[in-house]
């Protein structure tokens, strides 16, 4: 919103002084609030390109964006050293824009129109063969809040999980729950721990493999709601040999001349499309291979009809995102429309100590462990919090503590501190948006500077894929609002109260897309 209107203003301003308007700039937040609210590179980027002195050309187009705005939006635009624009919103239309969040409540923060995008989301995608670990959790929490933010952002999402359940890790799993029903250790390459045992226990004939992979499935299925994660579909590998759509795929793949045959076996001519070799579709005793299979899968999603394919993978499928694009490209698919994001590791710590093993069981600490010692909104919050491309540190003992250390009980307690307030000033009449006006102590202009933004960080992060992002934001809004409470006196005030439930709705907002709790005490 805020943002939009700066980008708005500089292109119209470039479009009046008749210089193109396909220059890649930036606008964001003023780092020295006494300069601006907003500030833009436009003139070191543009001066760089046609020669011109970057201050220069800062001031020219700061004025012609002055003179285009007349007032309206921004209280003063100019150009500083050594060539930013900077930009100052105006009080009456912080004011003015105020009220907007009241009136659109939950839906404030998310696309007012509907963009013509539909977008399969894939992610988690575990092999049925045993419990989730915190690193599927981690994936699991970065895909829900990727798509609830593409879905404010105005896109239609379809979440998918694609179940392995047919190959080699399949047999394996048989082998080793018969090992544990006859008292025997797991054979080479086999599943082994207490999880084995339990369903050795539970399953009597591990032949009706459908039954064994459906009670592993649905413990996965239960962990995954205990996180607050759900899916539209699950989709079985078995389904596309079934529909002999693996067959269908390796065929157009051949009929495109993107295939040849060595040794018995069928190729896909990969290396010639920028992967490092060829790649096997199918081996010389007639069996497809996993990346036949993927192969397949994808061409079906967007055979479907889906416009962007999006997938989150373990940070051990690196290798493989070059040679499925090569694929869809040989297909004719949009491959630049397939987007993989690499998850990467999560390390477990109690303080500084790192946890390698759960205490009950002495072997992995599975997701449902870890969602049962801290409960679902830390996990959730904790997961979300660090940048996908990096590495996460977890700490289990901080994400129980109940202070401020906590970011999650942090954000939680600014919505519930809100809500004490409002309780408290029912009795002293309504609050309201009449004298808006007068808010204009600094913390106030802050605070509410803040809260108008909430849409451009929206946007931004979906367009991103960075659900960190938005805990940044609730987390610096949460401060933002503390600092507004301890210097502005609210009770009895109708707009500051106005201010502080317009605070309510930005924060639940920000916690409802986090698939976080919205407590109204702690």
């Amino acid at each position: 919103m805020l943002k939009q209107k700066v980008y708005s203003l500089l292109n119209s301003a470039l479009a009046e002084l008749s210089f193109p308007t396909d220059v890649l700039f930036q606008v964001d937040h003023c780092p020295r609030q006494e300069l601006g609210d907003y500030a833009s590179n436009l003139a070191l980027v543009y001066g760089k390109k046609i020669s011109r002195n970057p201050l220069e050309l800062g001031r020219a187009v700061a004025a012609k964006a002055s003179e285009l705005d007349n007032g309206n939006t921004f209280a003063k635009i100019d150009a500083a050293a050594p060539g930013f624009i900077n930009f100052k919103l105006s009080n009456d239309f912080i004011h003015a824009s105020l009220p907007l969040i009241a009136s659109r409540d939950h839906a404030w923060g998310r696309a007012e129109s509907k963009k013509n995008e539909k977008i399969l989301l894939e992610f988690v995608s575990a092999n049925p063969t045993g419990p989730l670990h915190v690193g599927h959790g981690r994936w699991a929490v970065i895909g829900d809040v990727i798509g609830r933010l593409l879905q404010a952002a105005g896109y239609t999402v379809d979440r998918e999980y694609y179940i392995n359940n047919i190959g080699n890790q399949i047999n394996k799993l048989v082998e080793s729950v018969k090992a544990a029903q006859q008292g025997r250790p797991a054979p080479e390459g086999g599943y082994g721990g207490e999880y084995v045992k339990a369903i050795a226990q539970k399953i009597a004939d591990p032949d009706m493999v459908e039954k064994l992979l459906d009670s592993i499935l649905e413990e996965q299925k239960n962990t995954l709601h205990n996180l607050g994660v759900s899916f539209d579909r699950w989709y079985k590998e078995s389904d596309l040999h079934a529909e002999q759509k693996v067959k269908l795929a390796v065929d157009k793949l051949h009929q495109l001349g993107a295939t040849f045959e060595e040794g018995g076996a069928i190729w896909f001519k990969s290396q010639s499309l920028g992967d490092d070799k060829n790649r096997v579709l199918i081996r010389e005793d007639g069996q497809p291979t996993y990346f036949a299979s993927d192969i397949a899968y994808h061409l079906d999603k967007f055979l479907r009809g889906y416009d962007r394919l999006i997938n989150i993978w373990g940070t051990d499928h690196h290798g493989y995102v070059g040679r499925l694009k090569a694929a869809m490209q040989a297909l004719g698919q949009p491959a630049d429309k397939l987007e993989i994001i690499i998850g990467q590791l999560v390390t477990l710590y109690r303080g500084h100590e790192p946890v390698r093993m759960s205490k009950r069981t002495g072997e992995m600490v599975t997701l449902q462990e870890v969602i049962d010692e801290t409960g679902a909104d830390a996990t959730r919050f904790f997961f979300a919090a660090t940048d996908v491309n990096s590495h996460l540190d977890f700490d289990l003992e901080l994400a129980k503590q109940r202070s401020n250390e906590n970011p999650v009980y942090y954000l939680q307690y600014a919505h519930a501190r809100i809500a004490s307030i409002l309780k408290k000033s029912e009795v002293q009449g309504p609050r309201s948006r009449v004298g808006l006006s007068e808010l204009v102590d600094p913390a106030e202009r802050e605070l509410m500077i803040k809260l108008l933004s909430f849409p451009d960080l929206v946007e931004e992060a979906a367009r991103l894929r960075h659900p960190h992002r938005l805990t940044e934001f609730g987390k610096e809004l949460a401060t933002t609002f503390h600092h507004f409470y301890e210097k502005c006196r609210v009770l009895g005030n109708p707009a500051r109260l106005f201010l502080v439930d317009s605070s309510r709705i930005v924060i639940r907002n920000v916690l409802e897309l986090l698939g976080i709790s919205t407590p109204e005490a702690m």
